[in-house]
């Protein structure tokens, strides 16, 4: 079986920002990823691939927010650069498959789209026989990431528009990817105007697709606070979420059925606490996010 080794920088253009997070290692076409994929049955292909659904789920709704200071009126425009990153635990780099009759055990673990190479067993009839686990791990890294540009627009009667949105063509060996995001956020502290903090609610709903084999959603809806002290800005949050990876494919193996599934997310609820540095026109900010998934996200903001 052939062997797959991890892309360069994990380059999957701007859209997942392998360039941002990535580890090193040979060259991996997405073509190959795909390749991959299309190895596994419905049953076994599940296993393989969750951790991407957990990891690319909890990135997609990072990042929305880094402030719940909106006006009632005025004009509002911020361009910002986000990043997203999701934690590799270990309990994600290994699944359990299934082996075929007459191989003992019957099951046994081996490497997920993060693990490292697929495990094997012996035939119990000839102890030169082994089965290999369907596919070596893909991505050798210990975060997993994404990035996106994102535009703030307000505000009218304490609300804010958030619009994430690229798409990238196929370069080279790399199919075409599109991703767009699109919310609101809005005051809630406009209507409590004794609070010592700003506070505000968001709801906003991100799509991804990369390839002709993947889709994803995700699906964010939370309350944000956030205290500015001269340039220092402190926010946090806590959200419930959902997303979901659809994956659609024809196995390479003709005597195999068509594969059409959808699994989702492991996070359905997320604290964020985060710092902003504020320097005019320019912002700075960064947060932890805890929940299933603990990621962290980033970012440059302009305007204001």
């Amino acid at each position: 079986m052939k062997t797959l080794r991890p892309a360069p920088h994990l380059c999957a253009a701007f859209v997942v920002a392998f360039a941002l997070f990535a580890s090193s290692g040979e060259s991996l076409a997405q073509s190959d990823v795909e390749k991959t994929l299309q190895q596994f049955n419905a049953q076994d292909v599940k296993g393989y691939v969750q951790p991407l659904a957990d990891l690319f789920g909890s990135n997609m709704n990072a990042g929305i927010f880094h402030s719940a200071a909106i006006a009632k009126s005025g004009f509002h425009l911020s361009f910002e650069i986000v990043g997203m990153g999701s934690m590799v635990s270990d309990k994600q780099k290994t699944y359990t498959l299934n082996a075929p009759p007459g191989y003992t055990p019957s099951s046994f673990s081996t490497a997920t789209i993060f693990g490292g190479r697929a495990d094997s067993i012996v035939s119990p009839i000839d102890p030169n026989s082994y089965y290999h686990g369907i596919a070596d791990g893909i991505f050798n890294t210990s975060i997993f990431p994404l990035a996106t540009p994102q535009l703030t627009l307000g505000d009218v009667y304490g609300t804010r528009a958030i619009v994430r949105f690229i798409a990238t063509p196929a370069i080279a060996k790399l199919p075409s990817a599109t991703l767009w995001g699109l919310g609101l956020q809005h005051s809630l502290s406009q209507y409590f105007p004794v609070l010592p903090l700003d506070v505000a609610a968001h709801v906003f709903y991100t799509k991804f697709t990369f390839g002709s084999l993947i889709d994803l959603s995700g699906l964010s809806i939370g309350v944000d606070a956030s205290k500015r002290f001269s340039v220092l800005n402190l926010y946090g949050g806590f959200a419930w979420e959902k997303s979901t990876m659809d994956l659609t494919y024809t196995p390479s193996n003709a005597t195999l059925p068509a594969v059409d599934l959808s699994m989702d997310g492991a996070n359905t609820v997320r604290l964020t606490l985060g710092l902003g540095l504020n320097l005019g026109v320019f912002a700075l900010f960064a947060d932890a996010n805890f929940g299933s998934i603990t990621s962290v996200s980033a970012g440059l903001a302009i305007g204001g």
